[in-house]
């Protein structure tokens, strides 16, 4: 008798101490005042992202939790639903996780481009890094679809990912090129870690919203784009990038 009482006594601590979790799902039936968002741990540019969505969901009077995760558990729990969405992703994600609906219009865009410190080879095309060593973030769409069939080393974030290139574990790094201009300028600045070659990708990315809250759609939609409209997301933008970058 006393065993089965502390058995449910430990799964009633269990269960509260999930449910007072800030990333543990939706806490609320009815009209959403907080949701909870997937965001890549350590990923500069959605860091940067944070601040318009934040901002857009402020405007129509939601708050928001941003919950770091790493880049393929991030989109792994939006679609779960264990969080309420994913902050900013390339177009057609909703196609391999079903569960997300894509706001149409972009939160923030992304440069995906070459870093290296020896390499002196004008880098053009994906094609143009065969034979090399690359280095990638483990989850991040775009450079995980460019580079299949490569070879590859995959880093947990971008500090990770500097560090390998740092190191001369790789020869080449491919990352957004904010992102990555912000991670040497912190951690790496006399590493002569630059860019070569063209951009080998460069897209909008998009916010994401699990279907439970589907509700929420066309309200964060229409507050987004007058928000463009008014200028108020380019002015987050370039403060955010000044706080940084100077």
């Amino acid at each position: 008798m006393m065993k089965n009482l502390q058995r449910v006594l430990l799964s009633m601590v269990l269960l509260l101490l999930l449910l007072n979790s800030p990333c543990f799902g939706q806490q609320s039936f009815g009209d959403i005042k907080t949701v909870k968002i997937s965001v890549i741990e350590n990923e500069h540019i959605h860091n940067m992202a944070r601040k318009t969505v934040r901002a857009v969901y402020e405007k129509i009077g939601i708050e928001v939790i941003f919950c770091e995760l790493p880049a393929r558990r991030a989109l792994e729990w939006a679609n779960a639903g264990k969080t309420d969405g994913d902050l900013a992703r390339i177009d057609g994600t909703e196609k391999k996780f079903t569960n997300l609906i894509k706001i149409l219009t972009p939160v923030t865009t992304f440069k995906g481009v070459v870093f290296t410190k020896k390499i002196k080879k004008g880098i053009q095309s994906w094609n143009d890094l065969k034979g090399l060593s690359v280095g990638i973030i483990a989850g991040i769409r775009y450079s995980d679809i460019g580079t299949k069939g490569l070879d590859r080393i995959q880093a947990k974030d971008m500090t990770h990912l500097m560090t390998l290139l740092f190191l001369d574990r790789l020869e080449v790094a491919i990352a957004d090129l904010d992102s990555g201009q912000i991670e040497i300028k912190k951690n790496f600045p006399e590493s002569k870690i630059h860019t070569i070659g063209r951009p080998l990708d460069s897209a909008p990315l998009f916010h994401f919203i699990h279907k439970k809250n589907k509700g929420l759609v066309p309200r964060f939609e229409s507050a987004l784009r007058d928000m463009l409209k008014s200028g108020q997301i380019d002015l987050i933008r370039k403060k955010v990038l000044q706080e940084v970058l100077f």
